[in-house]
């Protein structure tokens, strides 16, 4: 009995693999940019100001898109790590949509990392990311 559930699933997959069915695949974001700059460069930004990011994305298949920013100071990243807790972003700094938002930048001095998680309709994430340094 285990050896034809085996073949059968087996022979299903593979009618599904001859009949054009495949996997839905992940978005792929090509780059993010902010400032001119890219990883692995760092962003040098100016406390307080709105800077535009720039960001192209492309899905295999085409699906609808939907995004998630989220800014850390890298300290609360180790701090997170160090605790074994997730580290908790600051809130409402991204406005805008995919592929027209603004940042803006927090009036603390620091390094912080920004990223953005790319969904599609299929729950398939990735998820790309900059370090910004945040001038005196």
């Amino acid at each position: 009995m285990r050896t034809f559930t085996s073949l059968l699933a087996a022979l299903l997959a593979l009618t599904g693999t001859l009949q054009g069915q495949t996997k839905n695949k992940a978005p792929k974001i090509e780059y993010l940019m902010i400032d001119g700059k890219k990883e692995p460069s760092k962003a040098y930004l100016n406390p307080g100001e709105m800077y535009l990011i720039k960001v192209a994305v492309a899905d295999p298949e085409n699906d609808p898109l939907t995004a998630k920013w989220e800014l850390f100071a890298e300290a609360e990243l180790r701090d997170a790590a160090t605790q074994k807790r997730p580290p908790v972003a600051i809130p409402d700094v991204v406005v805008g949509s995919l592929k027209n938002a603004m940042l803006k930048v927090p009036i603390t001095a620091g390094p912080y990392k920004l990223l953005l998680h790319v969904m599609d309709n299929h729950k398939n994430m990735t998820t790309a990311g900059i370090t910004l340094v945040v001038l005196k």
